[in-house]
């Protein structure tokens, strides 16, 4: 028999885990520079991570007042529900579901002046490939990309399509921002599918940095495949 679970106690038991842990860790927050430069370049920016690492994104940023799309699917609700006790602006909706409006919530959120969080290879992946939503809402509301990579030693790595990540008790943490930038107002299809690239590119080279600079070799640096 399949038991029924609360969302909204199993999400205030999670952030009550979540900031526990949080609070063991060693977080090292590496290029601050390119955060610089990306409000130099936006007063907004489209917090681009991986589905995998959000986590430690979740702790890490909890304080920014981010709006973070999750989907309206049991898993996706309760990742919501969780960060938005976190401090984080839970938007409902997916690239499956109420995808329209919920992508409509986040450009209003960004013109109204505040930060948008997107794991921008879910919610189904394939791992490692960017969807368009980031550089879109750059695209429609002049917000700067911040592409965001995380990890963590120790961790753990779950057999799921997007290697989630959980870090240990006690783990040093690695924060790192990407070179950001704006999606023009006019650009066409295949500028917008460079800018895309240019995202996937970047994400992938800067947390297979991180994942080295903590001591993981082969299939334990990103993006996880045999080698």
């Amino acid at each position: 028999m399949k038991i029924p679970i609360h969302r909204g106690a199993a999400s205030v038991f999670a952030s009550i885990v979540l900031r526990c842990i949080g609070l063991t860790w060693r977080i090292e927050q590496r290029n601050l520079d390119n955060l610089d430069k990306a409000r130099a370049l936006s007063s907004t920016g489209v917090v681009s991570f991986w589905h995998g690492r959000l986590l430690i994104v979740a702790y890490s940023h909890r304080r920014w007042g981010m709006a973070v799309l999750a989907s309206e699917h049991p898993d996706g609700d309760l990742t919501g529900r969780t960060v938005a006790r976190m401090g984080w602006k839970h938007v409902k909706g997916s690239s499956t579901r109420r995808g329209a409006a919920g992508f409509r919530e986040l450009a209003a959120v960004l013109r109204s002046g505040h930060d948008v969080g997107l794991t921008i290879d879910g919610p189904r992946g394939p791992r490692g490939v960017v969807q368009q939503g980031a550089t879109e809402l750059s695209r429609m509301t002049g917000a700067a990309v911040i592409p965001l990579a995380a990890a963590a030693r120790p961790r753990r790595l779950f057999e799921s399509w997007d290697r989630f990540q959980l870090p240990g008790l006690f783990a040093k943490v690695v924060v790192a921002y990407g070179e950001p930038f704006v999606v023009p107002a006019g650009a066409d299809r295949e500028a917008r599918e460079k800018s895309r690239l240019r995202l996937e590119r970047g994400l992938c080279e800067l947390t297979a940095e991180i994942d080295r600079a903590l001591g993981y070799e082969g299939s334990d640096v990103w993006p996880h495949e045999a080698r």
